[in-house]
């Protein structure tokens, strides 16, 4: 019969790392998103943004965005953490606004948003407090520059990760019907930001012309 198998200390510590390194070992991306954009894109700007620090991304020009549509909700909890990590223009500055939220019957129903500028990583720790908790968890993403000066041809997006696993980035899959919903969804929430900018800089015109 087969005799039983001795191991030492070390040997067992060593059994006891491999197999946890085994059992821990998964696939590279935790979590998958359906891309989308105002502007054409092609597989290299898919494959970019799936890649993790490697100095390429997607290219958002001025008034223009990106959508990520995941396939596993973030904010489903207290310490879910998700980042945004995007590339300096090569001139100038340019600024980006980013929203977070859930689509709901093929609509986006935010919970947050916020903006900062190219070339730094946006983190946000608090979606679950912000809303995601009350949908099930948020679902997609919306990048959107929404400022670009000096020259600078808009801002990269570098790659993007949840809870620090970068997210695979890939063509969108739904029905015809439903992508068609979601595009005419993220197209009215543009026309919305962009006409909100434009109010707001004309009060800003008129205001100064009454002080002048």
């Amino acid at each position: 019969m087969p005799q039983p198998l001795n191991l030492s200390g070390n040997s067992r510590m060593i059994a006891a790392a491999l197999a946890a390194l085994f059992l821990s070992a998964g696939p590279a991306f935790a979590r998958t998103a359906a891309f989308s954009s105002s502007t054409p894109y092609t597989p290299s700007t898919l494959t970019s943004l799936s890649s993790s620090a490697d100095g390429a991304g997607a290219l958002v020009t001025l008034d223009n965005w990106i959508a990520l549509l995941f396939d596993q909700p973030f904010g489903v909890s207290r310490g879910d953490t998700i980042s945004i990590f995007t590339l300096p223009p090569p001139i100038g500055d340019a600024r980006l606004t980013v929203s977070f939220g859930r689509l709901v019957g093929g609509l986006p129903v935010f919970v947050d948003t916020r903006s900062f500028d190219a070339g730094n990583t946006l983190t946000v720790n608090n979606l679950f407090q912000r809303g995601c908790f009350a949908l099930g968890g948020c679902n997609y993403v919306l990048i959107e520059t929404t400022r670009q000066r000096r020259g600078a041809p808009g801002a990269v997006v570098d790659y993007v990760s949840v809870n620090g696993e970068p997210t695979d980035i890939v063509e969108p899959t739904p029905e015809p019907a439903v992508w068609a919903m979601m595009m005419m969804g993220f197209a009215g929430v543009a026309w919305r930001m962009k006409t909100a900018r434009r109010k707001a800089t004309e009060d800003s015109r008129r205001l100064k012309r009454l002080a002048a």
